[in-house]
């Protein structure tokens, strides 16, 4: 049976979790799933005063660093994670975005390699900047993107609309499940990937005076040594390329910042 974690970022039982539920039962249609739903409105999240104490000392500096440390180690647990938020004024909710604030660290010092996450979103449409935000988050996580589903305000739909939504519902529940069965199987970094890799290697080295958290968990993971967070195969043009595009960075970098 999958365990499957909910990360709800509406602040009721609205549309969202009525999507939620069609997909739940289009999994279980597939394999059992175990479903644990985390409402964010109840983790009662203070806002994020961006501090930077996560990335400049450790996540364990933060104010809110027990309710984030539970609710990623929920994560770790799972097979699969659903971020699910209602589309509000074309983006991510309140709740949701608090949340995503607070895991910035995990930019620097990404953690969840190879987790299979969802994005579902409910609301008028326009989902693409719900989508474009909680994809980059998960990347940057370490996390893999495993798939999309924006459903428009079902109830208002046309039966003939409705049709092509639970078909979707159904081609996305199996895309999931499939993400989730191959977890375990890390997948091949992109161009873009091994490039934010580089310049988060630079900035780790560059900044190890001002910034010795990022430095000291760069050097005990090894990863200034490596072309990756993990060992993966990359072929001779990859590493050309992004060589070339981090040495453009770092020139660019040199006329922003000092140090650099």
């Amino acid at each position: 049976m999958k365990k499957l974690l909910v990360v709800m970022g509406s602040p009721r039982k609205g549309e969202n979790y009525k999507a939620l539920e069609r997909l739940e039962s289009c999994l279980n249609k597939i394999e059992p799933v175990e479903t644990e739903v985390i409402f964010l409105s109840q983790m009662a999240l203070s806002d994020c005063v961006g501090c930077h104490r996560c990335i400049l000392e450790g996540e364990d500096k933060c104010h809110q660093a027990q309710k984030i440390s539970h609710l990623l180690s929920k994560m770790a647990e799972a097979h699969g994670v659903i971020l699910a938020t209602p589309v509000y004024n074309q983006h991510v909710t309140a709740l949701m975005k608090k949340l995503l604030d607070y895991l910035s660290y995990l930019w620097h010092r990404p953690a969840l390699f190879g987790k299979p996450f969802f994005g579902l979103s409910s609301g008028g449409g326009m989902f693409k900047n719900v989508f474009k935000a909680l994809k980059t988050n998960v990347e940057s996580w370490g996390g893999f993107w495993a798939g999309e589903l924006g459903v428009p305000h079902y109830e208002s739909l046309t039966p003939k609309y409705q049709k092509k939504v639970d078909i979707d519902f159904t081609k996305k529940a199996r895309q999931f499940m499939k993400a989730m069965n191959q977890s375990q199987t890390l997948p091949k970094p992109g161009l873009g990937q091994l490039m934010m890799f580089n310049i988060w290697k630079m900035n780790a080295l560059v900044c190890k005076d001002s910034n010795p958290t990022d430095f000291q968990h760069w050097t005990e993971k090894g990863y200034f040594e490596k072309d990756y967070y993990y060992s993966t195969r990359i072929g001779w043009l990859k590493k050309v390329t992004v060589r070339l595009m981090a040495a453009m960075a770092r020139s660019f970098m040199r006329k922003v910042y000092v140090d650099y």
